[in-house]
């Protein structure tokens, strides 16, 4: 059975997504219809509501906004408040099959968001560098402290993106704006436009067990 998304609205989307049982179909209503799934371009509420289990960043925040794990398993902050390490689940791929990599995360924040995302821009005024010590490790080095920016992590704000398919390439004409690939629990399968969004379990998440759902 797959996942199903028509266009009504239902808030329960988010939570929805992570259900107690194995298997089954959910039909959530979305409205308006999202104009794009490409959630680096469009970060409306819809296209963050679906797309949002298309793509990740590297943290999720809890119902105290407190930071959770997501692309990233660890992170620290040293003392001054200048240097934001994060540290990535291993084998984690692209839903085409590619292996996602620290340079996913530097490419995304430190070149396609930068252009794209205007909000996120203003946090990343902050950033004087975004590198790669190695395929798994990300680290940000601000130029003076700034508390907010780790509530900066979350999907709709910084969605990593794969490099493999936007680099070197107009990102608002890339023709894969239309079948995104993320890393998410949920890959896209199809949208019947005016009709429906249909998204399929990502058999090769990284945690095991989920998604819950088909």
């Amino acid at each position: 059975m797959k996942h199903l998304l028509t266009t009504s609205f239902l808030v329960a989307a988010a939570t929805a997504a992570f259900a107690q049982e194995q298997g089954g179909r959910l039909d959530i209503v979305v409205q308006p219809e999202p104009p794009s799934l490409m959630l680096g371009l469009v970060q409306n509420g819809p296209t963050q509501m679906v797309a949002g289990h298309i793509y990740e960043s590297l943290l999720r925040y809890d119902t105290d906004l407190q930071p959770q794990p997501s692309l990233a398993k660890s992170w620290e902050i040293s003392e001054d408040g200048l240097t934001y390490t994060f540290h990535l689940h291993e084998d984690v791929v692209w839903h085409d099959g590619e292996p996602f990599s620290a340079e996913d995360v530097v490419f995304s924040a430190d070149e396609f968001l930068r252009e794209t995302h205007s909000r996120l821009r203003v946090s990343l005024n902050y950033v004087e560098s975004i590198t790669a010590p190695d395929e798994n490790t990300v680290v940000f080095q601000l130029s003076e402290p700034f508390g907010p920016f780790i509530n900066s992590f979350e999907a709709g704000t910084m969605p990593i993106v794969p490099k493999h398919i936007y680099e070197g390439t107009d990102y608002a004409d890339n023709e894969m704006n239309a079948t995104p690939i993320g890393t998410g629990p949920f890959k896209f399968e199809a949208w019947e436009k005016g009709s429906h969004i249909h998204l399929v379990k990502n058999e090769d998440y990284y945690l095991d067990g989920r998604p819950y759902l088909d």
